[in-house]
């Protein structure tokens, strides 16, 4: 069996090449929790193309992002907002209602069964990846899970039809 380990990561950047790898890696499934869409790793055009491509390639696809906060990037046009409003089945935003939800403070990138980035205090993108450590992406997986069975749908990020 072969030993996982972590790798560091210090910085928007390190983190945002972390977040593509992950993401390119993906074949169905890529959960995201965060602050309020960490525009410095999530507003990218190759992260945006690539789950489109994604989502219209595999019918099974699931990308689910729960963050606290999502007005700024609404405003600002982040690239996961508009990837929610124009592919809904398959990408879907929540925001979190309960106070313990809104105390954690972690950013998490979980894909597939296999692979995450956990970015312990994003107000410095300090952090930690892995790629196949499907136990450890089992336990994100299952509190990701029950996080986003008491979030509610993000109204700021809704498409309005008129």
């Amino acid at each position: 069996m072969k030993e996982s380990s972590s790798i560091l990561l210090n910085g928007p950047a390190e983190c945002k090449d972390c977040a593509r790898k992950l993401i390119q890696l993906a074949t169905q499934r890529v959960y995201i929790i965060s602050q309020a869409l960490e525009p410095e790793i999530y507003n990218d055009r190759e992260i945006y193309q690539h789950l489109t491509s994604l989502s219209t390639r595999n019918k099974k696809t699931d990308i689910r992002i729960i963050a606290h906060d999502t007005r700024r990037a609404g405003y600002e046009g982040h690239s996961l907002i508009h990837l929610s409003q124009k592919l809904p089945t398959f990408a879907q935003i929540r925001t979190t209602v309960t106070a313990t939800h809104r105390k954690f403070i972690e950013s998490w990138l979980i894909v597939d069964d296999m692979a995450y980035m956990r970015i312990k205090d994003p107000s410095r993108f300090e952090g930690i990846f892995e790629i196949d450590n499907k136990l450890e992406c089992k336990s994100y997986i299952d509190s990701f899970e029950k996080t986003w069975e008491v979030c509610q749908v993000d109204q700021n990020t809704r498409r309005l039809s008129l």
